[in-house]
């Protein structure tokens, strides 16, 4: 057995295999397999794949009909072998340490799952930009190696649903005969991280962006108009999987806005009159209770449940959202200068501080020479 299983699913990412599959194999932890699944690509990415097997003896590949991500990661994890598992993406990159911090802290505290920080990157490097997880902001550090539930329950609905960001332990996924990513739908992380975050028993968090997430690939399946109309089956596997495992009481108002926003999210994106009609019927159905202290949120709800006719609802929603755009900007523009005028308090009293130690230091100097004198 590896410490790690590194599963990818592979298609046609030719332009990025070389860097991604360097980076993993270039781990500082170097027990590893990895399981890359070919997943009916269209350009030469098998070549690639084929390539690196016939070098590294860790490299595994599998070739199969295009069938979608969570197809090929459901294959590969029918061949891993290892006590961890990692999804990765083949168009991303992580640290070459990513692995034996998250691997410590996962056989440190003999955690289920590990969760680490991500963030941006394109053609011009890597962004200090976060993305997901929030916990050195919410948590203190000597909690990082012991999370519950009621730690991580405000991030359970709330994004970071990509697998990338994780590391799950074997044992743990195969406990559940039901632990597979959804067939034939777009979203297909989401329900996977919903339900290894209100299982897992132990969850500890390494404080280091180990994961970079690229953001200018113009191939990349993305959450695109086409997929709008999954969301509503991804918001009903949701809630089937938070009553089923107990948890849907201390949710509610976590889930109601989660399937909200989801909705709303592809409503102008999908520009059709059919998916407002669907989406208008799930607000009916939702008590606006649930929403009410989400000011945007709820501004949004009314103006759904306002209007039956998508048309007559665009312009008024578009003029909402770039009020809020504004609103926005407004509100960043005072932060920083608030932070400005922190920084010019401080700088202040700096100033003070070294006039002071000037003056000193002259009345030092000037002393000196008079008792030469």
């Amino acid at each position: 057995m590896v410490k790690i299983s590194v599963l990818i699913p592979v298609y046609n990412a030719k332009d990025y295999l070389d860097e991604s599959i360097s980076c993993i194999l270039n781990q500082t932890l170097k027990d590893i397999e990895l399981i890359c699944v070919n997943d009916g690509s269209k350009d030469n990415s098998l070549d690639i794949l084929n390539d690196f097997a016939a070098k590294d003896s860790r490299v595994k590949v599998i070739d199969k009909e295009n069938g979608g991500c969570g197809s090929a990661r459901n294959r590969a994890l029918e061949e891993a072998s290892g006590e961890f598992i990692y999804f990765f993406d083949p168009d991303d990159i992580v640290e070459e340490n990513a692995f034996e911090l998250a691997y410590g802290s996962a056989a440190r505290n003999d955690s289920d799952m590990v969760i680490f920080k991500a963030n941006i990157f394109d053609k011009n490097g890597i962004s200090n930009k976060e993305v997901f997880f929030y916990y050195d902001k919410s948590l203190k550090e000597s909690q990082f190696d012991n999370l519950g539930f009621d730690d991580i329950k405000q991030y359970i609905l709330k994004g970071g649903y990509a697998p990338w960001s994780k590391l799950y332990k074997k044992e743990f996924i195969d406990s559940y005969d039901d632990f597979r990513f959804d067939l034939g739908l777009a979203f297909d992380d989401v329900p996977f991280h919903v339900k290894s975050m209100v299982r897992a028993k132990k969850i500890s968090f390494v404080n280091e962006f180990l994961y970079h997430y690229r953001v200018d690939n113009v191939n990349s399946v993305n959450s695109t108009a086409s997929n709008g109309f999954d969301i509503f089956k991804i918001v009903d596997i949701v809630e089937d999987i938070l009553r089923s495992e107990n948890v849907f009481d201390q949710l509610t108002n976590e889930f109601y806005s989660f399937k909200l926003y989801h909705i709303l999210n592809y409503i102008i994106s999908t520009d059709s009159e059919e998916y407002y009609g669907m989406a208008r019927e799930r607000f009916l159905q939702t008590d606006k209770k649930y929403i009410e202290d989400i000011p945007d949120l709820s501004r949004k709800y009314d103006l759904v449940i306002k209007y039956e006719d998508f048309n007559e609802f665009k312009p008024h929603y578009g003029l909402l959202v770039s009020i809020n755009e504004k609103n926005s900007e407004i509100s960043k523009l005072k932060n920083e200068i608030k932070s400005l005028k922190r920084k010019n308090k401080k700088l202040k009293k700096e100033n003070v501080k070294l006039k002071k130690e000037n003056k000193d230091l002259s009345n030092s100097k000037i002393n000196k020479l008079f008792k030469r004198l």
